[in-house]
């Protein structure tokens, strides 16, 4: 997760020209067995995702922002600006697989909104955007990166499954770039203010998955799993597998003190 990711992150944004755009055959879909309720709940899902997608669009706006006043690598600037479209597509895509599941006449037209992102009001510029790099994609980011992976694996639908591939592939990308910050960071000496602020960056981002998945009962439902649908007892499954074994690995590669993270994520039960 250091200077090798950076030179992937490189080498795949020139390769792809700025990244593949899927199609998704729509006229295809038939959630004709699912029953009325299966399709309430899996199409308010993705109803709730096209929001979340929605907010990612000015969470990338204000990283581009905050990236171009102190500078950096001009592939990590160029991703994360073009981040903001992705998720403009996104929230789009969500949009349609809602319409498609729950009917035109119950999915708003548009969506309003900007993220409340934590200023960090004592932190100098340079500080602030680390942090905010740090959150929104090495940490966030890579977990909807894995939660999409898994989510993949479980969707039989075609049109679910192009639809879940459609996110993915930007979505991998979005993780990918903010650890090769970091390794750019980390070779300019600049990773400090990082390990004192971890745990609350891990606490604000993965605490309210993990508290809805502990209120929820442990179910996995195949009927609803190959429409792209992943209930709140596995999305803390994976979520607490990817903090474990991917995220917080991440930072201590490099050399990021992750005591005091891990120490609040066993006291909250978050390791399964």
């Amino acid at each position: 997760m250091t200077e090798h990711v950076a030179r992937t992150v490189r080498r795949d944004l020139r390769s792809t020209g700025g990244g593949a755009r899927r199609g998704i055959p729509w006229d295809d879909f038939d959630a004709a067995g699912l029953s009325d309720r299966d399709r309430a709940k899996v199409g308010a899902a993705w109803a709730h995702r096209r929001r979340q997608e929605h907010l990612a669009v000015g969470a990338f706006a204000l990283l581009a922002r905050e990236l171009a006043e102190d500078g950096c690598d001009a592939i990590v600037l160029s991703l994360v600006t073009r981040a903001s479209s992705d998720e403009v597509r996104h929230a789009e895509i969500c949009r349609q697989f809602a319409v498609a599941l729950l009917g035109r006449d119950r999915v708003s037209s548009r969506v309003r909104g900007l993220p409340q992102v934590p200023m960090h009001g004592r932190a100098r510029p340079a500080d602030r955007v680390l942090l905010h790099v740090a959150e929104m994609c090495c940490i966030s980011e890579t977990l909807t990166g894995v939660y999409l992976t898994e989510m993949l694996a479980r969707t039989t639908d075609p049109v679910a499954r192009a639809v879940v591939e459609s996110l993915l592939e930007d979505e991998i990308d979005h993780g990918r770039v903010g650890w090769a910050y970091l390794a750019e960071r980390k070779r300019e000496g600049r990773l400090q203010p990082l390990a004192e602020a971890l745990p609350e960056l891990v606490d604000r981002t993965i605490g309210p998955v993990m508290n809805t998945a502990s209120r929820a009962k442990p179910h996995a439902d195949e009927d609803l799993e190959r429409f792209g649908y992943l209930g709140p007892w596995e999305a803390g499954r994976i979520y607490s597998r990817t903090l474990r074994d991917v995220i917080l690995p991440g930072f201590e590669t490099l050399g990021i003190r992750t005591t005091v993270a891990r120490s609040l994520a066993r006291e909250r039960g978050w390791f399964c």
